[in-house]
């Protein structure tokens, strides 16, 4: 698993998690208050766009229609320090990294990633098996009944680890609070960013505006 430190260099630069076509947008000046100002962005011509699936507090929500900042942490840090967890979760495999044209995957425990696979622009390819995690969706709340969050995600790298993958009793992380209780039981991610003050996580300083709609957008 050497391969991960690379990568997160890689990712450091330029990392879309979810959301089909992401389109990278660079703040301006106004941006240092905190506000988020984005490009607007172009109905597909023909059809509806590809809806990502994403778990959020154990049930399944879909992304559309993302922008992509790139280095927000250090042009937008009031915006990034506000921002909520979206949680890239990744599934290893062995052998060299897939290509474009690579077939799904079934876990022994029969499960399949919810990106099977998905290669977004800048992601490294060793990622493109992987779940979307984020900490919440309009609904799940009190009184949330809102049909689309634009809420800015911040984009966070976890991996599972090998063998705790590979289990026939896997069962995926759908909730913020279960990637919290998985990493403290030290034995489900992997450490791909040691010395870190939270070692099983990578952040790459990018943020991402996605709307969550329903799966009938």
């Amino acid at each position: 698993m050497r391969m991960f430190p690379a990568a997160m260099t890689v990712l450091a630069v330029a990392t879309v998690a979810g959301c089909e076509s992401a389109t990278p947008v660079v703040p301006n000046s106004q941006d240092a208050a905190g506000g988020i100002t984005m490009s607007s962005t172009t109905a597909a011509a023909n059809g509806k766009p590809e809806l990502d699936p994403s778990y959020a507090n154990g049930k399944t929500v879909y992304m559309i229609g993302p922008h992509l900042i790139m280095g927000a942490r250090e042009s937008m840090p009031n915006a990034y320090a506000k921002a909520e967890e979206l949680y890239l979760v990744v599934y290893p495999q062995p052998g060299p990294p897939p290509t474009p044209g690579a077939g799904p995957i079934t876990l022994p425990s029969g499960y399949q990633p919810q990106c099977d696979p998905c290669f977004h622009p800048g992601l490294p390819p060793m990622f493109v098996y992987h779940d979307h995690v984020l900490t919440g969706a309009p609904g799940m709340g009190n009184n949330g009944t809102a049909g689309e969050f634009k809420a800015p995600w911040k984009i966070v790298i976890v991996v599972y680890s090998p063998e705790y993958a590979a289990s026939k009793d896997f069962k995926p992380v759908t909730s913020a609070a279960d990637l919290d209780t998985a990493e403290k039981a030290g034995n489900v991610f992997l450490k791909i960013n040691p010395g870190a003050a939270n070692e099983y996580e990578f952040e790459p300083g990018n943020l991402l505006i996605c709307p969550l709609v329903s799966s009938h957008a």
